[in-house]
């Protein structure tokens, strides 16, 4: 009898041994399918929720351009254009005339008559277009005073070299004169003598030397238009004549 009520108790004791151990699989089972629930809920909602912010246009801060102000170009100043000195021009600082010049030989002369207006120096007529196209007509003494700073009045001396480096007495003309080989371009600008009377335009030029005879008479040098040979005289200093001067 005994060993059947310990045989009941085992059964029984087992019984419940195996009830609890299903109960507590069964619980933990529920734990188990709860828990995949819960994770799979979390993930559908993760996946909605990075669905919609894929969705979700993405606002973007673009900088304000920077406006470029114009480069402000200064313009180029032009260079003053440096005007050279002609050589052969003299221009007289006095009243600003320019007059051709010619060397020749060693010697530098005005290749035009003077235009300078000293006082009671006169135009050929009394016109002004004569002394424009063949210079103004001096007195002995207005004629040493007349030249421009750096040039003179020449001497016989002078026009004596000159004339022998063109050919002599007996040729220079031909070489002086307007048009002639030598480039000093005598031009044929007359006389005005101390009675009042013009003469020989065209036909004869007169130039002053500085070298005076005496009190009342100085030389001077003729060139004419048909002859080749050159003036070589006196004349009386109160006539007036061209002036062609020399370079210091």
């Amino acid at each position: 009898m005994k060993n059947v009520i310990v045989a009941v108790i085992i059964i029984i004791l087992m019984l419940l041994g195996f009830w609890y151990y299903m109960g507590k699989r069964c619980a933990e089972v529920e734990m188990s399918h709860k828990l995949a629930l819960k994770t799979a809920v979390q993930r559908a909602v993760d996946s909605v929720h990075a669905h919609a912010a894929l969705n979700i246009p993405l606002v973007t801060y673009e900088a304000p351009k920077k406006i470029e102000q114009p480069v402000k170009v200064s313009p180029k100043k032009k260079k003053p254009v440096e005007k050279k000195e002609d050589p052969n021009l003299l221009v007289d600082s006095r009243d600003g005339q320019k007059y051709k010049t010619v060397q020749i030989g060693d010697q530098i002369w005005m290749a035009q008559n003077l235009n300078f207006n000293v006082a009671n120096s006169v135009c050929y007529d009394g016109e002004d277009s004569n002394c424009k196209d063949f210079g103004r007509l001096y007195s002995w003494s207005e004629a040493m005073v007349a030249c421009p700073e750096g040039w003179h009045l020449p001497t016989d001396a002078e026009w004596t070299r000159l004339i022998d480096f063109n050919g002599g007495i007996m040729k220079a003309g031909g070489a002086l004169r307007e048009g002639g080989t030598s480039g000093f371009n005598a031009l044929l600008a007359g006389y005005h003598d101390k009675a009042g009377f013009y003469g020989k335009i065209g036909e004869s030029s007169y130039h002053w030397s500085a070298t005076a005879q005496n009190d009342n008479y100085a030389s001077f040098k003729g060139i004419y238009k048909t002859v080749d040979n050159m003036g070589a005289y006196t004349y009386n200093k109160n006539d007036r004549f061209s002036v062609r001067c020399i370079k210091d």
